[in-house]
Formats: C-alpha cells, structure tokens, sequence
C-alpha cells in the first residue's frame, strides 16, 4: 500500500499505476446481520397482523369470557369447576387462577 503511487511494471510491458478493486463477496448462513435483519423484519411483520387480528376479535365481540367448565361440561362457578374436575381425576391447580379472579369480583 505504501507503494501504491510508485509506477509499476505490467506484463504487457507498459509502465502505470496498479489498481486496487474492492473485494465483492456476500456472507451467507445463518449468523450473518442480514439474515437477521431480515428474520426480524419478517417476525416484526407477523406480529403486527396477530395483533391487529387480537384487536379486531376484542371488538367483535368485548363481553366474550371464559365460562366455568370442565372438558365443556358447564357448572355455575370456577369453584364447582375444580371440583368437578377433582372428581373426574383432573388436575385442580389451573382452576385457582379463575377461583380467585370470581371471588375478586
């Protein structure tokens, strides 16, 4: 590089100046910024349109709520619902979430 101005000697015989030409290669694979821009980009995208699809579900129907029930077989609380569920040999814990968000009402 320090000689870059320095007149060189060509094959041809003819006395110039080298030129220097910028390497053009792509990266590819999976741990290359461009991929993961991409990715983000795609991902930024998707979850954009489930939102905007969540937001168009809460105004087509605001007063939907989950009943108490257990495999579909409703009962008049969450607490009904465990028991139910106890006595058909299901596990009771995923109904305390429900139980106590009723009795906060």
């Amino acid at each position: 590089m320090s000689q870059y101005d320095a007149p060189q000697n060509c094959d041809c015989g003819a006395l110039g100046k080298r030129e220097l030409s910028v390497p053009n290669f792509v990266l590819k694979g999976d741990d290359w910024t461009s991929k993961n821009l991409r990715v983000a980009g795609q991902m930024s995208d998707k979850n954009r349109a489930l939102d905007k699809k969540q937001d168009e579900k809460k105004r087509e129907a605001p007063g939907l709520r989950l009943a108490p029930n257990v495999n579909g077989e409703r009962v008049d609380s969450w607490v009904d619902a465990k028991k139910l569920a106890e006595s058909k040999g299901k596990s009771p814990e995923s109904y305390d979430a429900k139980i106590r968000e009723e009795k906060s009402k």
